[in-house]
């Protein structure tokens, strides 16, 4: 076996021939090429991450939710008390495979908030080639399960490019879905490079179906005996909304927050402290701002908000059995003993729930959040595949505690998460509590010095970009190590902070205000964990000279420009998409979805689609179009020779329309579904038959901005995931009859785009 030189990643063994050549077989002596293998005393390593899990959270870490799998991880090995992320799920997701800042490869922000700066473009750069592709090409199987979420608008497609995605970036097997959230009851499946229709089977749950495919993987390559180890990344769609789980998961939480959260995030503290989390001397941090106290809420408030919460825990402790059948299995694979099993968050709990929750998240991305009366009806749903729910911030503000705001924000409430290391061969001080301050940048070079290999300095040919993770390798074996980081800056949607030798400045930021007017605030964190003191009056020269190196760690790590924008940078018209701008799209039966950031502009603009199509016989139905989902879309649709056109307004109301004259039998036929802009989120739409009006109707309600990436995207021929509306059809509805092409018509000069 020949080892892989230090700073070198070799492809395939390209060796030269060592053995003899002469004119027949028999004269002749074979050799084979060597076989690229890590040393031997690297480990297995299974990598799991939830999404929106907070700190405070987990019974391990103090909090309420049990999590008895997770937990025997923690007892069985380290927990990390200082470990911290980007604060948001694509930019955590970066930096943790590859090592670099998430500026510095590109992730300011999630994908498909991307805009045309170095730092904020989403396009993961060849020159940070992933810990999947070196452990890779240094002779690991890795394998993935679960959410993705670093492919480039412009890149998810069926048509690709595939370089950014999973298999592009390293990983041999993909099992999951490459957008931020699905429906874990019908979701998205992306395997290896393509869709695959949505599972339909009877109680199916996505968080299942990902360990069921994660073990088979594991399966299939240990049976082998190829002496290669495994790296399997496992990030998982939960605990993020929407929050679904089995009924008899969220029953077990009955009852369980009827204190609600000003009590539940003071017993949470109270249990940190006696377990050793945090030190004995950290305050608890005044409520968040914008959150009532819980005793100031209505009876009908307090009933909504607990039902949210118990579906939440109920989410994260059916996460948790699965993390224990995937443990069950690597013990009967005799794998346990010599796995590195790091479990961590991606980011703080969410406060994206808004005040009230909600039972449809895509109301709150169009701006138009449900009031607690619309949600009371759906009571006893919460959790169903007929809701879409999340909790409201006052939960988050609970589940982050002892720390002060949420994902997305800068102080510690978004940024410092669980972190969990197991690894019974290696492992001695079993059940300790690490505060070493580390960074999610710091797991890739631990994980390749875990398993004897370098940090490259070229890969396919690359020259790689300088690493910014510092491994925490010996954290894992002795409690004393020195702490190796002495500066982390964050950055993320406006909102800043540094930590520099045990101080952190840091600042939220009010979108839409002036940067310069923001209030930094400065904690002397080694003394004041929760960042509960604001010392910046006492020390305004150590203030202003960690602003500054912020801005000099900003400038290094292609932070600017800062951009405090929202939802506009989700329909930002200078990003590249999937599709060359043209005068009409095409688009055919027996096609994956184009997903919904990668569409042409038609969001309140004036558009138009033209099915071509015809009738076999009299029964020939079911979907043309369909555009979105269950939570809000549209559908052109044929039954008993009409055409219908159903329109879901987010749930709210639904309109249809259906043409009055029997469609004709054996001809082509050209439907032409128009849209005309009458306002934000409304527009009149007319029905065409062969170039005549059918039916038309005005100021039809539609999302003011637009399905997100949770929804289906534009579908022919047959519907992939939930119905626009199950009153209209069920299940995929493919359409029998013929249908040849759909044409899409748009306003070019909106389709202008850089690149």
């Amino acid at each position: 076996m020949t080892t892989t030189p230090p700073g070198t990643v070799l492809p395939h063994p390209d060796t030269p021939f060592r053995g003899v050549i002469r004119d027949t077989y028999a004269a002749s002596t074979p050799d084979w090429p060597d076989r690229n293998l890590p040393p031997a005393t690297a480990p297995h390593i299974v990598m799991i991450m939830c999404d929106d899990l907070g700190f405070g959270q987990l019974s391990c870490y103090g909090g309420p939710i049990a999590a008895p799998n997770i937990a025997a991880l923690a007892a069985g090995g380290l927990r990390y008390n200082n470990f911290h992320t980007t604060a948001l799920c694509s930019p955590t997701r970066a930096a943790l495979l590859t090592g670099r800042n998430h500026h510095s490869v590109g992730f300011s922000a999630i994908t498909e908030m991307a805009s045309g700066f170095p730092g904020h473009n989403a396009f993961l750069p060849r020159s940070a080639a992933s810990v999947a592709e070196v452990l890779r090409q240094s002779g690991y199987s890795t394998y993935a399960v679960g959410k993705w979420h670093l492919t480039p608008t412009a890149e998810a497609t069926a048509a690709g490019p595939f370089d950014r995605w999973p298999l592009g970036q390293g990983f041999e097997r993909f099992y999951g879905f490459l957008p931020g959230e699905v429906d874990h009851w019908h979701p998205m499946v992306t395997v290896d490079n393509h869709r695959v229709p949505t599972p339909d089977t009877p109680g199916y749950h996505l968080t299942e179906d990902l360990i069921d495919q994660g073990i088979k993987m594991l399966r299939d390559q240990r049976q082998v005996a190829s002496g290669r180890p495994v790296f399997l990344y496992v990030p998982f769609g939960a605990p993020h909304c929407p929050f679904h789980a089995p009924q008899a998961y969220i029953d077990k939480y009955r009852g369980h927050f009827d204190a609600g959260w000003d009590i539940e995030r003071q017993r949470t503290f109270e249990r940190q402290k006696a377990m050793g989390i945090i030190p004995a001397n950290t305050d608890l941090p005044p409520r968040n701002p914008h959150i009532k106290p819980w005793d100031a809420l209505s009876a009908d408030e307090q009933r909504l908000y607990c039902r949210l919460m118990e579906t939440f825990a109920g989410m994260v402790e059916h996460t948790d059995a699965q993390i224990g059948r995937l443990m069950d299995v690597l013990k009967d694979l005799d794998m346990f003993d010599n796995t590195l099993v790091l479990f961590l968050s991606d980011n703080g709990a969410s406060q994206e729930g808004q005040v009230h929750g909600t039972t449809n998240t895509e109301r709150f991305r169009n701006l138009m959040p449900m009031s607690v009366a619309e949600m009371l009806p759906q009571l006893d749903e919460i959790g169903s595949h007929t809701t879409d729910p999340h909790y409201p911030m006052g939960w988050a503000m609970a589940g982050n505690a002892p720390f002060q705001r949420y994902k997305r924000d800068t102080h510690r409430g978004g940024n410092t998460d669980p972190l969990i290391a197991h690894w019974p061969a290696r492992i001695k001080d079993a059940g300790a509590i690490r505060s070493q301050y580390h960074h999610v940048t710091d797991i890739y070079p631990t994980l390749l010095e875990v398993a004897g290999l370098s940090v490259p300095a070229r890969v396919n040919g690359v020259d790689q970009m300088r690493l910014e993770g510092q491994s925490l390798a010996s954290t894992l074996f002795d409690a004393a190590a020195p702490q190796v980081k002495q500066v982390q800056y964050y950055e993320m949607l406006g909102s800043r902070a540094i930590w520099q030798d045990g101080w952190t400045a840091v600042t939220w930021h009010r979108p839409g205000t002036d940067w310069a007017k923001d209030k930094w605030e400065l904690y002397h964190q080694d003394n004041d964990y929760s960042q509960a003191h604001d010392v910046s009056a006492e020390h305004p020269d150590r203030l202003q000279a960690m602003i500054a190196r912020w801005w000099d760690e900003a400038r290094l790590h292609n932070v600017l420009p800062l951009d405090d924008r929202g939802r506009e940078r989700f329909t930002d018209p200078t990003r590249p998409t999937a599709s060359l701008v043209q005068d009409v799209y095409r688009y055919y039966p027996g096609t994956s979805p184009v997903p919904n950031p990668s569409l042409p502009i038609i969001l309140n603009c004036p558009h138009s689609f033209t099915v071509h199509f015809s009738l076999r016989t009299p029964t020939d139905s079911g979907v043309l179009v369909a555009h979105g989902a269950e939570l809000g879309g549209w559908a052109l649709l044929v039954r008993d020779r009409a055409v219908t056109y159903v329109n879901n307004y987010l749930k709210i109301s639904t309109t249809s329309l259906t043409t009055s004259s029997a469609l004709p039998i054996g001809r082509d036929i050209k439907l032409t579904y128009v849209w005309q802009p009458s306002g934000v989120g409304k527009g009149t739409v007319q029905l065409l038959i062969d170039g005549v009006i059918a039916v038309e109707a005005p100021d039809v309600p539609t999302a003011p901005m637009g399905y997100s990436m949770v929804q289906e995207g534009l579908q022919i021929g047959r519907s992939w995931g939930t119905p626009v509306s199950p009153a209209h059809y069920h299940g995929d509805f493919t359409f029998s009859g013929n249908l040849r092409v759909v044409e899409l018509r748009t306003d070019p000069a909106l389709q202008m785009r850089a690149g």
